[in-house]
């Protein structure tokens, strides 16, 4: 992930200290840090383009990446033989991210509909999370942070809404990054998805759609095989769901009771069968 946040040494989260982002200002800048992180085996480069619930030096009205930088890292992704998404929320970051080239928005809930349509028009992906204030929410201790994530809630709505209105290629995501607890619920965090979908289009959402995205990073794609399908030749990654998820999403609300057996890629590491 490359951001130009300002920061000290000693302000520096997790991702930089273990050298899996990098600030960077500039097109030239950001095009060196891109063949960085491809050269230590990234798949696929996110870039910072605006500003975040999380981020303590960016509100989430700033934009942070020009143009120019944002193509910068977009061509030399390409050159690699993968793509660049974007971190934005806003329309201005949005449209930026787009006209660079990026082939993908992370979060997006404070798009308008002329964003939303060209999306849509430039088949753009848009990774959207259901974030709402409900148990599944981060929880931040300031009350700075509180009010941005409350901002992006009221935002979440409408953004599924534009989605469907313009037929945005839509994605599953989570957000959820080193946070064990939060983990643990992005079952119920895809039950959540309800509120717009119907339990076979979330399904769907997060399997074959989900897949297509991942497909994006071409020949740096780490999965060697077909993901998001059930024929020869795929990756074998299958659960077996105790009930019909599609009668009742909830059931993956509790992977541990209704996960009967996951598989992954042909080996089989849960399996609570009874023999018979």
């Amino acid at each position: 992930m490359l951001s130009e946040i300002p920061s000290t040494p000693d302000q520096l989260s997790y991702p930089e200290r273990v050298g899996i982002s990098a600030i960077a200002d500039s097109p030239d800048e950001v095009r060196k840090r891109t063949r960085e992180q491809l050269l230590q085996g990234a798949s696929q480069i996110k870039l910072t383009g605006g500003g975040g619930v999380s981020s303590p030096y960016g509100p989430i009205d700033t934009v942070q990446l020009s143009v120019d930088e944002i193509h910068a890292a977009v061509e030399a992704a390409a050159n690699w033989g993968t793509y660049v998404t974007v971190h934005a929320y806003t329309p201005e970051a949005i449209r930026n991210a787009i006209q660079a080239g990026a082939k993908v928005i992370e979060h997006g809930q404070l798009a308008d509909d002329a964003t939303a349509k060209l999306m849509a028009d430039t088949g753009t992906w848009w990774s959207l999370q259901p974030f709402l204030a409900d148990e599944n929410a981060n929880q931040l201790p300031d009350a700075a942070g509180q009010a941005r994530a409350a901002q992006v809630f009221a935002g979440t709505d409408n953004a599924y809404r534009l989605a469907k209105k313009y037929g945005v290629k839509v994605a599953f995501g989570t957000d959820v990054l080193f946070d064990a607890n939060l983990a643990a619920r992005q079952g119920s965090q895809l039950s959540t998805m309800t509120r717009w979908y119907t339990p076979a289009e979330v399904l769907k959402m997060a399997t074959a759609d989900n897949a297509k995205l991942l497909a994006l990073s071409d020949r740096r794609n780490p999965y060697p095989g077909k993901l998001g399908v059930i024929e020869i030749g795929a990756l074998a990654d299958l659960l077996l769901v105790n009930g019909d998820p599609i009668a009742d999403i909830g059931l993956l609300a509790n992977p541990g009771k209704n996960l009967t057996v996951i598989m992954k890629d042909g080996q089989i590491v849960k399996n609570q069968l009874v023999a018979k």
